[in-house]
């Protein structure tokens, strides 16, 4: 266990943020309550976010079972737009 000591508050990250970012890099918006969300397809933030507050399994199950697939599905994404021409 860490200490108290050992870890500056003012150097944690926020969690809402970085819930937010989590819950986009799961793609928890498909099931996110709020239809903004779902519209824009990535976490709009909140307290919680409200998708992590309503489906705290899907992130348990995700980061422990699931975190090889999603790495793949993210390195897919990323090489296609590296492959994508430049407009500029």
């Amino acid at each position: 266990m860490i200490p108290d000591d050992d870890i500056p508050l003012c150097i944690m990250p926020d969690f809402d943020d970085t819930l937010q970012r989590l819950s986009d890099l799961l793609r928890a918006h498909r099931l996110c309550r709020r239809r903004t969300c779902r519209h824009h397809e990535s976490c709009q933030g909140g307290y919680g976010p409200p998708c992590y507050l309503q489906q705290r399994q899907l992130f348990a199950d995700a980061v422990r079972y699931e975190l090889d697939e999603y790495r793949t599905f993210w390195s897919e994404q990323r090489r296609r737009a590296k492959a994508r021409p430049s407009w500029t």
